[in-house]
């Protein structure tokens, strides 16, 4: 095992809503122990955000990086075969991440920050949101593991490309933000 050439620093919470929804409850609760909810078709929407905090850092380039996860359960008129998830959920995490000397040398500095950074915290979202569900009414929900590669700047655009049911949006920060 060696230690990543891209370290999450520290990691705060910003919000943590998770609520049932009436609406797209289960008929009979779930057996935990046999079935798990996965978001397989309902609509995932994320904005990440970065912005350079410290460029001069003695260990590297410091990054801000923040990632906001909704599921807010509406309609979508252009998929026909959507899904609802037994929760509304809105999160937002905000992180710390080090990219230490050298690691320019395997891409872009602000590039590994944004896709290791978001990745980094996507999982500390999808931990919450399963805990905080597991002693919920409807059953423990697990939010699709995912990647960030299109975060890269090469291929930064107001909406980035993502699976139909993951929208994905890129939001450069400055560092006062």
């Amino acid at each position: 095992m060696k230690p990543s050439p891209v370290q999450l620093m520290q990691l705060m919470f910003k919000h943590v809503k998770v609520e049932l929804d009436p609406a797209h409850l289960p008929a009979e609760v779930p057996n935990p122990l046999t079935s798990v909810f996965t978001f397989d078709g309902v609509s995932l929407q994320s904005e990440v955000g970065i912005g350079e905090a410290d460029p001069d850092h003695e260990r590297g380039t410091v990054f801000f990086v923040e990632l906001r996860v909704v599921v807010d359960n509406e309609p979508n008129p252009g998929n026909k075969d959507q899904k609802y998830a037994p929760y509304k959920v809105d999160v937002a995490v905000e992180g710390v991440v080090l990219i230490p000397k050298g690691a320019e040398q395997l891409a872009d500095a602000e590039d590994l920050a944004a896709v290791n950074g978001a990745s980094m915290l996507w999982s500390a979202v999808r931990e919450q949101v399963l805990t905080i569900t597991s002693r919920m009414r409807a059953g423990p929900v697990v939010l699709p593991s995912v990647h960030f590669h299109d975060l890269k700047k090469r291929n930064e655009a107001p909406e980035v490309a993502a699976p139909p049911a993951i929208a994905v949006k890129r939001v450069r920060r400055s560092a006062k933000n």
